[in-house]
């Protein structure tokens, strides 16, 4: 909704810009002829006829505060770029820096947002009779001309105000935000670096808008990916990543409630590999114990407690889960695409009547095998191209915990084959004298494999009737007490 409304409120600035424009030829009708002279001039950045004018009329600079017309030549003469014209009018009237037109703009404003650096810079040099510090006045929108150079992204401008006024980095905006705020809404990386070099505070840099996020949050919010790149970067941020919003959620969390597409995807792993977490589920209500039970708390108990929370699992483990799958199907793919194109046993340089340049020597010598050793390899270069289409595929069930398991699955089965297809190479390419007894290695390889599972599959299985049974003893506990009770 907030990016919505700052481009309706950009549209309608835009819009009154062009109004105003276009209005600049029927307004300059109900003017005199020297003053329309001064607008036109003002157009076209005519100094010699400025000072035409003013040897006409000295009070000329005077007469056109007065009028109808809301922007000044100044205004103008600083929207067009006109660098003498401005100089001239500055030195002849230097009040004129702080008019503003009917956007609440002054002239540092309009050379802010164009990016005319050396207006800006003799806008600046310019005391004006009030003292006024114009670096610090808002438009009706709330925007400094810092703001309005942060949106636009320039930065030569941007140094220029922070170096007269460094102060004017921790003004807030719309909504509580920052200046760095505004920097990720407008996706103005380079001018986000720069301002956080010259903050160099690290609370400050951190700072929250009126929700509560920070600037890494939004930055999750919007995908800016260059931009989390470089939050995720700086000692500052990085530390600071797992900060709660004002609703008690993590970037990672903010992110699980935006639609899901393959940048989004991107930008979880991204989150995962700095250690951002989801928030922990909050924990249950214990029931309130009486002094019969607290008596006769036993060691057993103590262990079972102590069981469970060993056993815990971790509620952020889903997203990790996805993205350790994504880089483990990445790498089993890759390794299965090397062995699909450099075969075991390698090629023929040379064609004869048996064989030909550039063809496996295998396929020729031993071909029964080499087919099984594609098989398995293509089977599980296949699961894997799979696995990976479906992760970055953003479709909704890819978020059930179903799916997650049957992704552990396939996993398991690529990794199987490409065991597989490693041995039946072996089978291919050792040599069958004596001293080499391939039956023998490719037993142990086997039984370490099938030994390994079943010792894993075992354990899980113990370890979840255990915690069945401690469930249930502790339900009947709870039972008996309310029943006492």
């Amino acid at each position: 909704m907030e990016i919505e409304a700052e481009s309706e409120r950009a549209r309608q600035r835009e819009q009154e810009k062009r109004l105003c424009e276009a209005s600049l030829s029927g307004c300059v009708d109900t003017l005199n002829a020297r003053e329309r002279r001064l607008y036109e001039a003002s157009l076209s950045g005519c100094v010699d006829t400025l000072n035409a004018l003013i040897q006409e009329d000295e009070l000329i600079l005077d007469r056109v505060s007065v009028t109808c017309f809301h922007d000044t030549p100044l205004h103008i003469a600083a929207m067009r770029g006109h660098l003498d014209f401005t100089r001239a009018l500055l030195s002849r009237k230097p009040k004129l820096a702080t008019e503003l037109d009917s956007l609440g703009r002054s002239p540092l404003h309009l050379a802010a947002i164009e990016g005319y650096v050396d207006i800006v810079r003799a806008l600046l040099h310019t005391s004006t009779p009030s003292g006024e510090d114009m670096c610090l006045v808002r438009d009706h929108d709330g925007r400094t001309p810092l703001c309005l150079a942060v949106m636009k992204g320039r930065v030569e401008v941007i140094k220029e105000l922070i170096r007269e006024r460094p102060e004017s980095i921790r003004e807030t905006v719309d909504h509580g935000d920052t200046i760095l705020h505004l920097c990720v809404h407008h996706n103005q990386l380079e001018a986000l670096k720069l301002l956080v070099e010259s903050a160099g505070d690290e609370e400050f840099v951190n700072s929250k808008d009126e929700n509560g996020n920070t600037i890494l949050h939004v930055a999750t919010i919007l995908k800016r990916e260059e931009i989390l790149k470089y939050l995720l970067s700086e000692t500052a941020f990085k530390k600071n990543a797992n900060v709660l919003n004002g609703n008690g959620f993590t970037a990672l969390d903010v992110l699980e409630q935006c639609p899901r597409d393959l940048k989004g995807t991107e930008v979880r792993v991204m989150l995962l590999q700095v250690g951002v977490s989801k928030t922990l589920q909050p924990p249950r209500p214990e029931p309130e114990k009486t002094e019969n039970t607290t008596t006769r708390t036993s060691r057993r108990q103590q262990m079972v407690s102590k069981i469970e929370t060993f056993l815990q699992i971790d509620p952020g483990w889903l997203e990790q889960a996805h993205g350790n799958f994504l880089m483990a199907a990445t790498l089993t793919a890759t390794v299965a695409f090397q062995a699909g194109i450099n075969p075991p046993g390698g090629f023929w340089q040379d064609t004869k009547d048996n064989h030909m340049a550039g063809k496996s020597v295998l396929a020729s010598v031993e071909s029964d095998k080499l087919a099984i050793f594609f098989r398995y390899n293509s089977f599980s270069f296949g699961i894997s191209l799979s696995i990976i289409l479906l992760m970055i595929s953003g479709l909704s069930f890819t978020k059930n915990k179903l799916y997650t398991y049957a992704l552990s699955i396939a996993m398991g089965i690529t990794v199987l084959l490409l065991a597989t297809s490693y041995m039946s190479s072996l089978d291919m390419i050792l040599p069958t004298s004596k001293g080499h007894n391939r039956n023998g290695m490719y037993t142990f390889f086997s039984s370490f494999w099938a030994v390994e599972l079943l010792v894993v599959i075992q354990t899980f299985r113990f370890l979840r009737g255990k915690v069945a049974i401690i469930k249930k003893l502790k339900a009947r506990r709870a039972n008996r007490s309310e029943n006492r009770v």
